[in-house]
């Protein structure tokens, strides 16, 4: 049986257009699973273009607070704010997004806890192949 999550818009602290994706497919202790249609609304979409890949780096963090936005739903907590401390190495084999397309983001902790400094290994796919990929640092500061 698959799990239900709430929307992300319900497990991030962003409100409105700033919520880059859109559902929670997979979550586990260390990694977590959501997906973002690219359409015309989206706030970085450019016309005849996509949306630019360097919006992956908001994807993948957006998919970590999701994932902190569930553990903290467990507790009856909201949301907290994380902050995006760096990047590490992160690779594109596109430059943009296009419209249509249904990217499914991939988060994992490879080291740190809720409430400290974490870094967590992120891809975005689409139809199985690597579009983009990091490392991002990141810290829950509220």
């Amino acid at each position: 049986m698959n799990e239900v999550f709430p929307s992300a818009a319900e497990l991030l602290p962003h409100q409105g257009r700033a919520v880059l994706i859109d559902e929670v497919l997979i979550n586990s202790e260390d990694g977590i699973h959501v997906n973002a249609l690219i359409t015309r609304e989206h706030p970085f979409y450019i016309a005849n273009y996509g949306v630019p890949s360097w919006v992956g780096i908001e994807l993948m963090a957006q998919a970590i607070a999701a994932h902190a936005g569930l553990k903290g739903r467990r507790s009856n907590k909201p949301p907290r704010i994380g902050m995006l401390l760096g990047t590490r190495r992160y690779q594109s084999t596109t430059p943009y997004f296009h419209e249509g397309e249904r990217l499914e983001i991939l988060a994992e902790r490879e080291y740190g806890d809720a409430g400290s400094i974490a870094a967590c290994a992120c891809t975005i796919l689409c139809d199985r192949k690597t579009l983009a990929q990091a490392t991002l640092i990141i810290v829950e500061i509220g």
